[in-house]
């Protein structure tokens, strides 16, 4: 069960981090 939950949540968990990351970068690139 938890590899399963590991499967569900790394994917969803690297994306958020993505979407943040690439957002900073366009408010940065702004200024």
């Amino acid at each position: 069960m938890k590899e399963l939950i590991s499967l569900v949540i790394a994917p969803i968990f690297v994306g958020l981090v993505i979407e943040l990351v690439s957002h900073w970068l366009d408010e940065e690139d702004d200024n």
